[in-house]
């Protein structure tokens, strides 16, 4: 028999699981907070119990989506490549957690979010810059990339539109592309992580 505290927290991932479905297929703004709950099987006050508004559901699916990147073998990962140089291939293939169905599905709703017109903030822009203080974590080696970056405007310009939004944009579209040009999801990738190491590692190393 579940516990309270497990019940609570099984329905607090359903409705994050539902939220993000919906939020994906129908939009942010079009999805209602009555639509979550008659999915989820539940009634509005058990989502306000577990969630001040629609506004924070969103905001509670970024930024677990974003945290997955601090796991520790990912961390660890990402730390050596930036100071070594070493293991790109193995950093790039953990990167593949943004495949899931329910992370494909947020980058999806940031990308929806970001391109609405006279928004007080652009989710895009705020995962940039929680990347950017990420590296601060790495020291030394945060400052040598830093410096990179700030030696040359066009150098963030690079890494935002050349590394990070194909990167997103690969998760968003991968099923569909396969399957129109016959590829497997697994060539798909090899394909983009070595055209964007090839790319960045003579630059950063």
């Amino acid at each position: 028999m579940q516990s309270k505290q497990q019940r609570r927290t099984d329905t607090r991932e359903r409705i994050l699981d539902v939220s993000a479905k919906l939020f994906a297929e129908k939009g942010y703004s079009a999805t209602g907070i009555d639509e979550i709950a008659r999915n989820v099987g539940i009634t509005k006050s058990v989502i306000y119990y577990h969630f001040k508004n629609k506004k924070a559901i969103l905001q509670t699916l970024i930024e677990e989506a974003f945290a997955q990147i601090q796991q520790p073998e990912i961390h660890e990962a990402h730390k050596h490549f930036h100071e070594t140089g070493e293991h790109s291939r193995e950093l790039m293939g953990l990167i593949q957690f943004l495949g899931t169905e329910r992370n494909r599905q947020i980058i999806k709703i940031i990308f929806m979010e970001s391109m609405k017109d006279k928004t007080a903030s652009v989710p895009l822009f705020e995962i940039w810059d929680q990347s950017l203080a990420l590296h601060r974590n790495f020291g030394e080696d945060h400052q040598q990339l830093e410096k990179w970056l700030n030696d040359d405007p066009r150098r963030k310009v690079e890494v935002f539109f050349i590394f990070l939004l194909p990167l997103l944009t690969f998760f968003i579209f991968r099923d569909r592309w396969c399957d129109r040009y016959k590829l497997s999801p697994e060539e798909a990738w090899d394909a983009l992580s070595t055209g964007l190491m090839d790319y960045f590692y003579p630059k950063l190393f």
